[in-house]
């Protein structure tokens, strides 16, 4: 089997070619799902908050119509 130099160099820049092509999409992917992880976290914790607000303003209208009787 002989190989010339132009194949050489055309498989050789295939390879490089997919390999950033490879590289180049997990590195995006990795960056979107830890993108998508600190979105959930921070909708996690304004669920939170908002699970407390509305037990705060449970007990003020209840304080409220205590004081309205």
């Amino acid at each position: 089997m002989k190989l010339d130099i132009k194949t050489l160099v055309m498989l050789g820049g295939l390879a490089v070619a997919f390999g950033g092509f490879y590289y180049g999409t997990q590195l995006r992917l990795d960056y979107l799902e830890s993108s998508i992880q600190d979105v959930q976290n921070d909708s996690n914790d304004c669920s939170a908050r908002i699970g407390s607000l509305k037990k705060q303003v449970q007990r003020l209208s209840k304080k409220i119509s205590k004081k309205e009787e």
